[in-house]
């Protein structure tokens, strides 16, 4: 029994021993692979760490390096802003192309500089028709003038056409001594004057050119003919400037519409049975050409782009447009004033002017001669197409006037305009 339980205490404690044996191995290893000791930096060891440094290093380069490039872009970006707003501040202070400048220059220059007065208002006379003969006007159509000119104290008169229409004048001498009559007044007055042709302007041996520098050779005459190659004669605008600047703040254009169809536009018309028109039937008027509606609205682009705003402006020339009838025909839902006592003599034939108007924006009034004993005003989509009525004998006594435009510095768009009568009640 002795033997036996020396025995089992012997196994026992042989047990003991093998399991601190055990114990102690397992906690002088770790888990890793076989074969390799305590204290030694693995393959893996080295690869992970390798990998965490570099992964840790390449973040910190690509962070580091999006900053400066973000911060090289933001830099960059601004530097080009900057420059991008000197170079804009330049182009806009000297015109990137000085030949339009030089263009431009070339087109308001003239034998005087008109301004608003020094309670900032500009006044326009219009006369149209006049219907001067050789010799001259009839005696009371002088007088009517007269009255007009004491009355309303125009900065600047136009003739709308229709100015000297005797077929028998044949020589230029003639021709100028009939507008004498007109003009010694105007020039006597000391009023500067403009002119545009009308249809039977051109009904004799002197040629619009002729009469062109005839009309210029007038001290206080401000018409040009600048743009030779245009259709018609006398194409041309004048800037008004301001009472104290020399900033332009509104202008007059003058075009010539021109006075009967070509043979080949008519042909083109009448052959297709056209009747798109219903103002005046048969009708066989000229109209406003392509080349002379491109000319306005580059000009009307050059202004803008040079003097850094669209210029309100007036519009001056002899036939009306057909949208002269279509605003009368729905005057009612617009602005208008005076009568239509004649049917509106366009062209039959459209050729966009009134909308290129619109869309340019800057026209804010057009004043036609042509139908003598019309005087109405219509705001027309935004334009107040208007006529001016007439003082020769060929208009009735209620309507025998002219039209009057006021346009006022402070608000250069809006501009006024009415008949003057000469015999209202």
């Amino acid at each position: 029994m002795k033997f036996r339980t020396k025995l089992t205490a012997l196994l026992l404690v042989i047990a003991m021993l093998a399991v601190m044996v055990i114990g102690m191995s397992s906690c002088n290893k770790t888990d890793i692979p076989d074969g390799t000791e305590r204290g030694t930096t693995t393959a893996f060891e080295t690869t992970t760490a390798y990998e965490t440094t570099t992964a840790e290093q390449t973040t910190t380069v690509e962070e580091t390096t999006a900053s400066e490039e973000t911060t090289t872009v933001e830099e960059t970006a601004a530097s080009e802003e900057t420059t991008t707003v000197e170079e804009t501040t330049a182009t806009n202070t000297e015109s990137s192309d000085p030949t339009e400048s030089a263009y431009l220059d070339e087109l308001f220059a003239n034998k005087t500089e008109l301004r608003f007065d020094e309670n900032g208002e500009f006044r326009i006379l219009v006369l149209s028709d006049l219907h001067i003969i050789s010799g001259g006007l009839f005696g009371r159509v002088i007088g009517y003038i007269r009255r007009l000119l004491e009355r309303e104290k125009p900065d600047l008169i136009i003739l709308n056409g229709d100015n000297v229409t005797d077929s028998s004048i044949s020589s230029e001498k003639e021709f100028e001594r009939s507008l004498r009559m007109l003009t010694n007044i105007l020039e006597k007055e000391n009023i500067y004057w403009m002119h545009v042709f009308g249809n039977h302007d051109g009904e004799m041996s002197v040629t619009l050119e002729q009469q062109q520098a005839i009309y210029e050779s007038f001290e206080h005459c401000l018409s040009k003919d600048p743009v030779k190659e245009l259709t018609g004669v006398g194409n041309y605008v004048i800037p008004i400037y301001g009472s104290d600047s020399d900033e332009v703040k509104f202008a007059v254009w003058g075009i010539d519409s021109n006075s009967y169809l070509s043979a080949e536009d008519r042909n083109a018309m009448f052959s297709q049975n056209a009747t798109g028109f219903n103002g005046y039937e048969g009708t066989q008027y000229d109209y406003i050409h392509f080349d002379q509606i491109e000319w306005y609205r580059e000009v009307s682009e050059l202004m803008e782009s040079e003097l850094g705003n669209k210029i309100p402006g007036l519009m001056a020339f002899h036939i009306p447009l057909q949208e002269s009838h279509t605003a009368w025909m729905n005057r009612e839902g617009c602005e208008w004033t005076g009568s239509k006592r004649e049917p509106v003599c366009a062209s039959p034939y459209n050729s966009g002017f009134f909308e290129v108007l619109r869309q340019r924006g800057d026209i804010k009034a057009v004043c036609n001669g042509h139908d003598h004993v019309n005087d109405y005003m219509v705001n027309y989509a935004g334009i107040k197409l208007c006529y001016a009525s007439s003082i020769s004998t060929t208009t009735y006594s209620d309507s025998v006037g002219a039209r009057v435009f006021v346009i006022n510095e402070s608000d250069p768009s809006n501009v006024e305009t009415y008949i003057s009568y000469l015999f209202e009640e």
